[in-house]
């Protein structure tokens, strides 16, 4: 009996189906998960739990957003999603669904920023294993946005920490990153000076320019102050409902009444 020799496609498969089996859909939090294992786990994750990232190798959970963030999230990436497509070169924008390996000295780190741009020429070169997954050579975007209350001081400090040493690291390519506080009307823009070191600077709550990062994209915060305000609007259809067309159907339109026999209207 003829035996195939295994090939290393079989034996990838092989050890898929090991670590399947090893895993048992159980979360370690306590484990230490290389770029690979948290490869083959992100699909059950995504499933059954909320977002997470990968942060020196530990599993670190991202709370659900409340709605007035997640409005004002939409809306600022509404308007760079605006901004871009009247570009001649476009790029891609991304929101805390789309990560990106902020690979620090070696120390993986896979975050999502609540929004993010990457331009053509940096996306039009990804490879498959950048693309589809986390697998390939790290990269960055060149612009990020995280929306948060920093009002308790060790929040901002966190907050502050992960733009400084994880976004504008050294071999990032991030050029400009804003903080914004929509509750407390504060915004914090980041920069990197002639040294390539990453500082900060705090701004006024009025419409914010991306500079030569962004050509020409200008946030405009009247929008987000509706959405902080509660001041949607919304207009009611004049349309009549179904129920009102069926109302109206059968009544006589000379005296008003209502029969299921037209030959009493006559």
């Amino acid at each position: 009996m003829l035996k195939r020799k295994l090939g290393s496609t079989d034996l990838e498969n092989s050890a898929a189906k090991k670590k399947k089996t090893e895993f048992g859909g159980k979360i370690d939090f306590n484990h230490t998960y290389s770029l690979k294992e948290f490869e083959f786990i992100k699909d059950y994750i995504k499933e059954r739990h909320p977002n997470f990232e990968l942060v020196d190798g530990k599993l670190v959970s991202i709370p659900y957003s409340p709605i007035a963030y997640e409005a004002i999230v939409h809306e600022i990436s509404r308007q760079l999603g605006n901004w871009n497509i009247q570009q001649p070169k476009s790029g891609i924008v991304t929101t805390s669904k789309g990560g990106f390996d902020f690979d620090v000295s070696g120390r993986q780190k896979i975050r999502a920023p609540d929004i993010a741009f990457t331009p053509a020429n940096i996306y039009r070169s990804l490879d498959e294993s950048q693309l589809w997954s986390f697998n390939g050579q790290p990269f960055t975007p060149i612009f990020v946005v995280e929306i948060a209350n920093i009002d308790k001081k060790t929040v901002e400090k966190e907050i502050d920490t992960k733009f400084k040493k994880e976004y504008f690291a050294s071999g990032t390519s991030v050029e400009l990153g804003w903080l914004i506080d929509p509750e407390n009307r504060i915004i914090w823009v980041y920069r990197r000076n002639k040294n390539k070191d990453p500082y900060r600077r705090r701004k006024e709550w009025t419409d914010l320019e991306a500079d030569k990062t962004l050509p020409g994209f200008t946030l405009e915060l009247s929008n987000i102050e509706d959405i902080i305000s509660q001041n949607v609007e919304y207009e009611e259809s004049s349309e009549s409902s179904d129920d009102e067309d069926d109302e109206e159907e059968g009544k006589c339109p000379f005296c008003s009444t209502r029969t299921d026999n037209a030959r009493k209207m006559v």
